[in-house]
């Protein structure tokens, strides 16, 4: 223990070593005064002869324990009482880093959320997703779900996976048994799938062995969000009976609000059934099945990869038609989540505008103590007289950086903590947005650190190097010296804040196209008319709704009484609606050669009745739209759009000829081509048309489908009189997300209104930082010249002349480092033209408007420091030296 001792003994033993070095002293002292020495000379000869007191002090005390943490702590004193002595300073530099520091915490907040989710059960990260490649390509081709045959033959042929589960997760079902009928999301589960990922109930259990056989598999698990919403907490609800599709399911158990994937929000779970028509060569065009495993230990990611791959052409192999050309990709749990969310781009744009914003701050804080340290020339001197190293300068001047720092990350993390619960507040737009943890948490608090030293480090290491190149004797000697250093701290910042406008600019730049890319995106012609329409979707269960007649029958009803509501002009079915994403299938032309699999005809797939062209707004150009004598005992005909007949008849008029939609949900048969009609935006945030097939819905009815209602009223008044018409057909059927075509279009749009926004206030931001710092760099010029300018003001010179001069100081900087952010922006136009596909982005106009927004925030930065130039008293300045 005789560090402890030592740790709190050091002062004592400070005071012992002083008084032992001035006894030293004295003793030296009386001997030469005994060979002659006056007191005075002897003083001076033996000080001369011991060296430096404090030099000798500092490195005596070096032999005792906790030296350099004795040192650091008096540094971090120092800076404090510095910081204290010069409170206008200190706030600025803090303000000015918190709020770069915030932007970039909260920014990283969402970034973590994100890329870096929270992986639920024990050692998730060992978890793998296996997921189908699609032979056609398009987006994410490597996260297709798998067919049930495929998952019950790997599930037992693999050595590499010691659990593999499997998920149905995006299904849709009535809710009822406690309240209204509501739809909710759930997903269908092996028996397995808690236990594959390492995670138990917080009430009751998870599935049991065996429960996904007939007769045993109506049980299910509510999620945390609906026991709370649904339920009220109430931990008496395992055991009680909830209807689900109206069929009865016992509920076992209750998931804590850990349990979540990226993504995946489903609000209930059953047990996945797999009869023996889901092991059929049937079965394996049904793509639905997420697979979940766990590697046996020492097996590598690789080595999956590989025997994945194996059973994947062995499947080929076993059956061509369906399997042809189709692989398989393992990827660990958190890098498939993050993939298939899709976010990186988004994210990557964000973090690097706030990037740019954390260099201006740190420009602006350098600048400050330039201009700072440029008055401390001569304490400086006197520190170096002392003994002080150019090092220990250094490390006193970075120390004062990193106090400013950590100020403001102090401050930062209170505005971060206010900054997520906004940003918390617009991430609303989806389920799958608003199920991520956004939150102030350990990684948030790291990387603040972690910034905040950055910011030490870039905002102080400059100054300090310029600060510690020392002239002692001419540094002592004069006290007008603050001109000469003065000019050459001037060189730095102007340097500096050049930088910060060139950054600023090209952040502005930048913002504005991306900003004029997403305006043009959601102000794109769609195809259709969306004003005035009411939505709701409705999905038929099989247990009410199995046979096609059943639902013909449901849909005709609905219609009729739909078309009877007051302020209803016209109502109709789609099985998808408008520009909101159409899922593909494969076509054939009869009297055509069958193309390879790799160069297969495809179009989007919409099944719609008789009204739907003129409800939504689409115009027919050539033939005729389907009629109630287009049932099912008629010839089969469909629509094609116009880039159908551009592209697949170049050559030919469409009307009249045979093609085949080879859905997966019916038997294919030729269908006649009676119609062409307007193109409509496959997709109301992307500029692509698709070809696009319409089946009558007489002809092919499906379960699954969207209401449209052509109103003459606000929409969203008719919602009432809607649930009430589907009610008065069927009291257990719930509609869902019941909202306007606009708002359907505004939902679509996944946060770009949260986007824009966020880089409006950045661009804002840096703007605002760079007027900052040319204001900061002239009024600190001004001052430095005060004497100067009193010498021009004594000679004849005019206000205005000093005005100019001062003002063009200004103009001057910010000139050049525009022109230097303006040549650094010039690529940009080009890069967010191959993000907006289709969109003219460029827009060369912008570039003279936001050249001419930064002068002008560089005159009104620059116009106050000039104005109180012009008003120097003349003899009062040329006393200051």
């Amino acid at each position: 223990m005789q560090w402890f001792r030592q740790l709190f003994s050091r002062g004592r033993r400070y005071d012992d070593l002083s008084v032992s070095i001035n006894e030293h002293l004295e003793e030296k002292i009386d001997e030469l005064m005994e060979e002659g020495m006056s007191r005075e000379h002897a003083e001076r000869a033996a000080r001369r002869e011991f060296g430096n007191v404090a030099l000798v002090e500092e490195r005596s005390r070096e032999i005792w324990q906790w030296p350099a943490i004795e040192s650091v702590w008096a540094d971090v004193r120092f800076a404090l009482r510095q910081l204290i002595k010069s409170p206008v300073f200190t706030l600025t530099a803090v303000v000015t880093l918190s709020l770069g520091i915030a932007v970039n915490a909260t920014m990283f907040s969402m970034v973590s959320a994100f890329l870096m989710p929270r992986l639920p059960g024990r050692d998730a990260g060992s978890m793998v997703v296996i997921s189908g490649v699609n032979p056609n390509r398009g987006f994410q081709p490597d996260t297709n779900p798998v067919s049930a045959p495929n998952y019950l033959a790997w599930r037992t042929d693999n050595k590499v996976f010691a659990k593999m589960a499997a998920a149905d997760e995006f299904r849709t079902a009535s809710l009822a048994g406690r309240g209204q009928p509501e739809a909710i999301q759930y997903a269908a589960v092996s028996p397995n799938y808690f236990g594959a990922f390492g995670t138990f109930s917080q009430l009751g259990r998870t599935f049991a062995a065996g429960e996904d056989q007939p007769g045993r598999d109506h049980v299910a698990i509510l999620s945390h969000g609906l026991w709370e919403r649904r339920f009220g907490s109430d931990r008496s609800v395992v055991g009680r009976t909830v209807r689900l599709n109206r069929e009865d399911y016992v509920v076992v158990g209750v998931m804590p609000a850990e349990f979540s994937l990226l993504g995946f929000t489903p609000q209930l779970w059953t047990p996945l059934t797999l009869t023996a028509a889901d092991q059929t060569a049937a079965a394996r065009k049904d793509r639905s099945l997420y697979l979940f495993a766990r590697l046996v230990p020492g097996v590598t990611l690789e080595q999956a990869r590989a025997e994945m791959a194996t059973l994947a052409q062995q499947a080929e192999k076993d059956f061509p038609e369906t399997e042809k050309r189709w692989g398989v990709t393992a990827k660990t749990l958190p890098d498939f989540l993050v993939y298939s969310f899709g976010i990186r781009s988004a994210l990557a744009v964000i973090m690097t505008t706030v990037s740019f914003i954390l260099l201006i701050a740190c420009a602006n804080v350098a600048g400050l103590l330039l201009t700072r340290a440029a008055g401390r020339q001569k304490e400086m001197a006197v520190r170096a007289s002392l003994g002080a190293s150019r090092v220990r300068i250094v490390r006193q001047l970075l120390t004062e950086g990193l106090v400013i720092a950590l100020l403001g990350c102090g401050v930062g993390l209170l505005l971060t903590y206010a900054g997520i619960h906004l940003l918390r507040a617009n991430l609303t737009f989806n389920d799958a947005i608003s199920a991520v943890p956004l939150r102030l948490d350990s990684n948030v608090l790291m990387f603040a650190v972690c910034v905040s030293l950055v910011c030490a480090i870039l905002s102080s290491l400059a100054p300090a190097l310029r600060t510690s190149r020392i002239e002692i004797n001419a540094d002592l000697r004069s006290e007008g010296r603050a001109a000469t250093a003065g000019r050459s701290h001037s060189r730095l910042r102007a340097v500096l804040v050049g930088g910060e406008f060139a950054m600023a600019l090209f952040l502005l730049i930048g913002c504005s196209l991306l900003v004029r890319g997403i305006y043009l995106l959601e102000r794109q012609k769609l195809g259709f008319r969306p004003d005035h329409i009411l939505t709701a979707g409705v999905a038929l269960d099989q247990a009410r709704y199995s046979e096609s007649s059943q639902q013909i029958a449901f849909v005709r009803s609905l219609v009729s009484r739909l078309q009877q509501i007051p302020g209803v002009e016209d109502a109709a079915i789609a099985s998808s609606l408008p520009s909101s994403g159409f899922g593909t299938v494969p076509i054939r032309i009869k009297g055509e050669p069958e193309l390879p699999a790799s160069q297969q005809r495809v179009a989007s797939n919409v099944v719609i009745t008789t009204d739907y062209l003129r409800v939504a707004g689409v115009p027919l150009l050539r033939g005729r739209a389907f009629t109630e004598a287009d049932d099912v005992n008629a010839p089969r005909v469909v629509l094609v759009n116009q880039e159908f007949a551009h592209r697949y008849f170049p050559d030919r008029d469409p009307l009249g000829k045979q093609i085949r939609v080879d859905s997966k949900d019916r038997v294919p048969a030729w269908s006649e081509i009676v119609g062409v009609v307007s193109d409509v935006k496959s997709y109301s945030e992307e500029t692509r048309v698709d070809p696009e097939v319409y089946q009558a819905f007489l002809q092919r009815p499906v379960s699954y489908f969207s209401i449209m209602l052509r109103s003459n009223v606000e929409p969203d008044s008719l919602v009432p009189a809607l649930r009430q018409a589907v009610a008065g057909l069927d009291v257990e059927l719930p509609l869902l997300r019941v909202m306007s075509m606009e708002g359907v279009i505004d939902t679509q749009k996944n946060g770009n209104p949260v986007f824009t926004r966020m880089l409006g206030i950045f661009s804002f931001l840096a703007l605002l930082l760079a007027a900052i710092g040319i204001y900061g760099l002239v009024a600190y010029s001004v001052g430095q010249r005060t004497h100067e300018i009193g010498i021009r003001l004594a000679l004849g010179a005019k206000g205005s002349d000093i005005s100019w001069m001062i003002l063009k100081e200004g103009l001057k900087i910010a000139a050049i480092g525009s022109s230097i952010g303006l040549v650094m922006a010039l690529p940009l136009p080009k890069l967010f033209g191959s993000i907006f596909t289709g969109l003219s982005v460029s827009a060369p106009e912008l570039y003279p408007i936001v050249l001419a927004a930064m002068l002008l925030v560089a005159i009104l930065a620059t116009f106050g420091p000039a104005r109180r130039a012009m008003h120097i008293d003349p003899t009062a300045a040329l006393r200051i030296e």
